[in-house]
């Protein structure tokens, strides 16, 4: 891909198992009613969605050499993003998620596995791809890695987003090192314990943050911008999976914030693409285009 990328991912990538139940089983059986493989994790499905609407993207992170991660390479440059910055482990098993989607309300299961193959270290980024990009997306895995991309982001002017979703070993020092922190309402009462999302919102704003919020799925999401509180209520559409809708907000988010967005148009938009994703099976399939989003939001007005 010739072009610079706008926007950098570096994080978790796998294959995603789908299948849609009429329930989730417990020590029971169910006949799966639709079934799909797609790419998946969190910073690969966002980078996947903002180059869905457009963007000039990139993804770094790491697969095995197996069939899998052959597959997961494949699905991102599928999409138009720069995957030179993936490294692939010989003799590893690539990273996977096992999803059960209940059909009546839409909501999920997942195990997962981060495989075997090593993880990316400081010395693998691609520092180029980081320098010249906008913004730097990370989800909190290859800790290392993301660590080193996001002071090497700072000392370039690169604007860096964080979706906190996971409690990992590290991630303070991600948030301290993040322009944006948008957190999952789970992650958000654990880290920084609020049971109120808004006061949630306002104790992740860290050191050099310029904008945080809390995703709470279909009670929308919260943002604070260390002075004013933003609320934007989720859009009602017939939810059909909401499988990679964390993710794909992140994604639609990075894509209007460069666009030069301000923080409650980035939150509407992002709504906006989450739930049209929602409103098919699998985490990317359904992610729509930006022809598609601003139609939804004229409609919405």
């Amino acid at each position: 891909m010739s072009t610079k990328a706008t926007i950098t991912g570096l994080g978790y990538c796998g294959m995603d198992y789908l299948c849609l139940v009429p329930r989730i089983p417990l020590d029971d059986k169910v006949e799966i009613l639709q079934s799909a493989i797609q790419g998946g994790g969190p910073s690969a499905t966002a980078i996947a969605a903002a180059a869905r609407l457009g963007a000039a993207t990139a993804f770094a992170g790491c697969v095995g050499n197996d069939p899998r991660g052959r597959e997961i390479v494949a699905g991102l440059a599928a999409e138009g993003v720069d995957v030179s910055g993936i490294r692939i482990r010989v003799g590893a098993e690539s990273a996977a998620g096992f999803c059960w989607i209940e059909k009546q309300s839409g909501k999920r299961s997942i195990a997962w596995t981060r495989g075997t193959a090593r993880p990316l270290s400081a010395d693998e980024i691609a520092l180029d791809l980081i320098r010249t990009s906008k913004l730097l997306h990370l989800d909190g895995h290859q800790t290392e890695a993301a660590i080193a991309a996001a002071r090497l982001a700072r000392q370039h002017g690169v604007t860096v987003s964080m979706d906190a979703g996971t409690l990992v070993p590290g991630i303070e020092q991600l948030l301290e090192l993040s322009d944006i922190i948008i957190a999952s309402e789970t992650l958000a009462r654990r880290f920084t314990g609020q049971s109120d999302m808004e006061s949630a919102a306002k104790k992740l704003f860290a050191a050099h943050c310029r904008f945080s919020a809390v995703t709470m799925g279909s009670g929308g999401s919260i943002g604070f911008d260390g002075r004013e509180s933003f609320k934007c209520p989720a859009f009602k559409v017939n939810v059909v999976d909401t499988t990679g809708a964390g993710d794909v907000f992140h994604g639609a988010f990075a894509y209007e914030y460069v666009r030069g967005g301000t923080w409650p148009k980035c939150l509407r938009f992002a709504s906006a693409v989450a739930a049209l994703k929602c409103t098919r099976f699998g985490g990317r399939a359904g992610i729509p285009d930006l022809k598609t989003t601003e139609e939804f939001l004229k409609q919405h007005e």
